[in-house]
């Protein structure tokens, strides 16, 4: 792969893991509970998606 490429998906992976982890102290335990379960589900969506 590309270095800027992967360069790219790391920056965006770690800005986007600040902004959730920001968004997830504002937010109601029961809200938490419902974020980390659809995130949990995206997360085994993509990696099958990947073929990991």
């Amino acid at each position: 792969m590309n270095g800027k490429f992967v360069q790219g998906i790391v920056t965006g992976s770690l800005i986007g893991a600040t902004a959730s982890m920001y968004a997830m102290s504002k937010m109601s335990p029961r809200q938490r509970r419902k974020m980390m379960k659809k995130g949990r589900k995206l997360l085994i969506n993509m990696m099958s998606n990947m073929g990991v």
